[in-house]
């Protein structure tokens, strides 16, 4: 496909692509950038129906799998390919297509563990969510609280996994005391995380970056990851991602 050329501010498909750098153009045009040659080549090669374009600028050569794909090329001049590439990866971007994400049923919980997030930046989601993928979480929930996951911060963090894992629209954090399956969330106050059987069904929620849960869960199981006393808190994502090892630990898989 031959390469649509663009070296206009005032391009509409460069002001398109520009506005995909927060959360109110991604959910407008439901496109996201990802950075990164080894993302961008993993998302090419398993989801090329997702991949809505390739964008590039010299001295870089589009990925060789987009001709036979047949993913549209855009090659951008240096000053308007910069403002894009807010990684300074100098390595060209995918644009990747997505679906609104399906709000959270009440009645359908699959086996195993739902993971539900209100992480605000779209790093610590993106971490999470490959932390989820890892270790064979069945769903991911993003609470109203939440960064957009197909935000670039989370989809560079995220990689390919983002596309790997059924992503749902859920409620806001203190809400989530309203369903009937058991609740875990993590607290310092706790009990101790390795003494805990997970049951076959479980819904982990994890807190806020700062003020952590809400009083909406405060019947909700409570773990504690053990650490040294020093020590006042984990990230809120590296918690999570501890908590999901310790629980697949036990699986025996």
């Amino acid at each position: 496909m031959k390469p649509k050329k663009i070296s206009s501010q005032n391009n509409p498909i460069f002001r398109t692509i520009l506005r995909l750098a927060k959360a109110k153009g991604i959910k407008k045009y439901g496109l996201s950038l990802l950075s990164g040659q080894r993302h961008v080549s993993e998302v090419m090669r398993e989801f090329p129906e997702r991949c809505a374009g390739i964008i590039f600028t010299d001295p870089q050569d589009p990925p060789h799998d987009a001709a036979h794909k047949e993913i549209p090329l855009y090659h951008f001049n240096s000053d308007l390919f910069r403002q894009i590439d807010i990684f300074g990866t100098h390595q060209p971007i995918l644009l990747v297509n997505f679906k609104k994400l399906p709000k959270l049923a009440d009645d359908l919980w699959p086996s195993g563990c739902t993971l539900c997030i209100p992480f605000q930046d779209p790093a610590n989601v993106g971490a999470v969510i490959r932390a989820a993928a890892a270790f064979g979480v069945s769903r991911v929930v993003l609470l109203k609280e939440a960064a957009h996951p197909y935000h670039p911060k989370s989809f560079r963090a995220a990689g390919s996994n983002l596309l790997r894992i059924p992503l749902f629209e859920g409620p806001s954090l203190a809400e989530m005391g309203k369903y009937k399956v058991p609740m875990i969330t993590l607290s310092p106050r706790g009990k101790e995380i390795g003494d805990y059987k997970f049951p076959p069904l479980f819904c982990l929620v994890a807190g806020l970056e700062g003020p952590g849960l809400s009083d909406g869960l405060k019947d909700a199981i409570a773990l504690s990851i053990p650490m040294e006393p020093a020590v006042e808190s984990l990230n809120a994502a590296m918690a999570t991602g501890i908590a999901l090892y310790l629980w697949r630990s036990t699986l025996g898989v």
